[in-house]
């Protein structure tokens, strides 16, 4: 692999439990996985190697019953080097059997030098949007003020769809502030950031990526990835009312069990491409009564190809409970040309009266 340094025993074991980060898996069960990401492994192999990582400072291990759990050790200054060094193996790796993608990459790069503020860049479930032909992009931003951050936004999306129209491929990005990305991964929900960092490749300066999971490895507030994506179509109704209620819409005669916590963004796209035309009058009502992150529920209408339906409801709620955030978020799906689909105000308005989200 060109001269980069990581034998294959240290490579599969570092990238393994990056991708299990938080996860309590046992020796057995890391070397379970080995096999699932990488093909062959072994126990006796993993746990040698296992030793004499722990031994250079990489990894740490814990008494867990009968069990010892190993752990990326974040503390150790030259593991976020190797880390850089697993992505930039897997972008050549993923690049020899997507040739096709090597230009997009390399227009995508040109474009993340040219603008000061991306910090760095990932691929989401490359091989699998490859065989889609689209690539979803998890973009983290340098810290900006809140004055420019909104058309820094707009500015990095103005050129994904730039690049998509020419190179014929779909895009869609999720530009994230650090303090945005450190939020979401620490949250105590299923969100889709969680979901994005077990497959991904961070091709454009994964070192500074790594010193951003660094910094938050080392704080007080731990996280979990999660290793399956949501199928949103595929939330159970226990899940649904359960964080419905959660964000203060419950429906008359529902009985409201105890079930996932799953984030308000995806809750709202699942209620956009669902078949329920009652509920979507819920949207306004809960995104009145709780903070959301505005950036991620572009990115999964534009995924789920609902922007044209939260572009009418979000104009209904910016005129009925006006801020900033909405009316960012309206100026960005206007600046993507999104067609607006209209919401029914007069009914929304009721609703919101009635659930006393609105004065």
């Amino acid at each position: 692999m060109g001269g980069l340094g990581l034998d294959k025993a240290t490579f599969n074991i570092l990238d393994t439990l990056s991708r299990e980060l938080g996860s309590t898996i046992s020796i057995h069960e890391l070397t379970a996985r080995i096999r699932e990401y990488h093909g062959a492994a072994y126990y006796a192999g993993t746990y040698n190697k296992i030793i004499e990582l722990q031994k250079q400072g990489f990894i740490t291990l814990t008494k867990a019953g009968r069990s010892t759990i190993p752990a990326l050790d974040f503390s150790s200054y030259p593991l976020q080097d190797h880390l850089a060094e697993i992505e930039l193996r897997n972008k050549l790796e993923f690049l020899e059997k997507r040739k096709a993608f090597q230009l997009l990459l390399e227009d995508i790069e040109a474009y993340a030098y040219s603008d000061p503020t991306i910090e760095s860049i990932s691929l989401i479930n490359p091989d699998r949007n490859a065989r889609l032909n689209r690539t979803e992009l998890l973009i983290l931003l340098h810290d900006a003020s809140s004055d420019t951050l909104p058309n820094n936004r707009i500015n990095i999306h103005n050129a994904m769809r730039s690049l998509q129209s020419n190179r014929n491929i779909r895009i869609d990005p999720l530009p994230l502030t650090p303090k945005e990305f450190r939020s979401l991964l620490i949250a105590e929900e299923i969100n889709p950031v969680k979901e994005m960092l077990a497959n991904k490749i961070t091709f454009h300066n994964p070192s500074s990526f790594w010193f951003n999971i660094t910094r938050i490895m080392r704080g007080p507030v731990r996280f979990k990835l999660e290793t399956e994506e949501t199928n949103l179509g595929e939330i159970s109704g226990t899940d649904l009312n359960y964080n419905l209620s959660r964000f203060g819409y419950t429906e008359l005669g529902i009985n409201i069990r105890e079930g996932r916590r799953i984030c308000i963004e995806t809750i709202i796209t699942a209620l956009m491409i669902g078949d329920e035309a009652r509920r979507i009058d819920a949207i306004p009502i809960i995104l009145a009564k709780n903070k959301a992150n505005y950036e991620l529920l572009l990115f999964l209408s534009q995924k789920y190809e609902s922007s044209d339906r939260l572009l009418g409801l979000l104009k209904v709620l910016q005129r009925l409970k006006p801020n900033n955030d909405i009316e960012h978020a309206i100026k960005l799906l206007e600046a993507m040309e999104t067609k607006e689909i209209k919401a029914n105000a007069k009914s929304i308005e009721q609703k919101m009266r009635l659930y006393h989200a609105v004065g």
